[in-house]
């Protein structure tokens, strides 16, 4: 597994999680502003360098993230940053290994069901063979909301992957239920979501704030799946605050649980 790295041995480690349809390259804004810290961001099986190996599971790739993780820092515990497809990976990090976790952020990623996803799995076989086409590229974007000025690298990230894999690791991520012990995690985990994801998922990361005993579950008011990269000085002053225990940004709104 390739694994991005910036910053110095011996300080704090973030761990970045990346997306679907991109790799660990997508959080380069925030390993450099986060000089402070030993960054380190992971292509997943399947994806960016990595793409020689072929996506098996969200438990395989969480142990080898972890395994990878453990040899490249004498920390004993991490912070852990993942969006969609990396928040699965979080959240299945949590309930596997919660003792290597400092802090955890899980942004765009629920346990409970999509609406159509029986229709999703039959499209994502439909246009597996295209997907590296232009045409489905824009298509996913624009779900996203991926900015014009940063399509060139979407699409790069999009072509740098394997398709089966995405296809996978999708439907995967997209049909995840909550992993055992979850509940009894101990450290400091924010849930997170653009105003404008499905129901299911916001609905899920207030459930599962409500469970957890040191976790709380927030909205970016007005964005979508993509937000990041619809407001990245946003999000990364969100990730900066949380791992510092510091007061989230008022640009967020905090959902109270039911």
């Amino acid at each position: 597994m390739f694994i991005h790295e910036s910053g110095s041995l011996g300080r704090p480690t973030i761990v970045f999680l990346h997306g679907n349809g991109t790799n660990g390259s997508m959080w380069k804004s925030h390993m450099e502003d986060l000089a402070e810290f030993h960054c380190l961001a992971p292509d997943f099986p399947g994806f960016g360098q990595s793409r020689s190996q072929e996506w098996i599971s969200l438990q395989s790739t969480t142990n080898e993230v972890i395994q990878v993780v453990q040899e490249r820092t004498s920390q004993n515990k991490f912070h852990i940053v993942g969006l969609s497809l990396g928040g699965s990976v979080a959240m299945t990090w949590l309930g596997a290994a919660p003792q290597f976790v400092d802090h955890a952020i899980v942004d765009g990623a629920g346990v409970q069901p999509l609406p159509g996803l029986a229709l999703m799995k039959i499209g994502f076989r439909l246009m597996q063979p295209f997907m590296h086409r232009d045409f489905v590229i824009r298509t996913i974007a624009g779900v996203m909301n991926i900015p014009a000025e940063d399509y060139a690298e979407f699409k790069q990230g999009m072509l740098s992957m394997s398709p089966s894999s995405f296809r996978r690791s999708f439907l995967q991520a997209n049909s995840m239920r909550k992993p055992p012990g979850l509940e009894e995690v101990a450290c400091r985990v924010l849930f997170v979501a653009g105003e404008n994801e499905p129901q299911a998922v916001k609905h899920s990361q207030a459930s599962l704030a409500g469970l957890l005993p040191n976790a709380d579950s927030y909205i970016a008011p007005g964005m979508g799946h993509g937000w990041l990269a619809e407001a990245p000085d946003l999000h990364f002053r969100m990730v900066q605050a949380w791992i510092q225990d510091e007061e989230l940004p008022d640009e967020l709104m905090r959902v109270v649980s039911a």
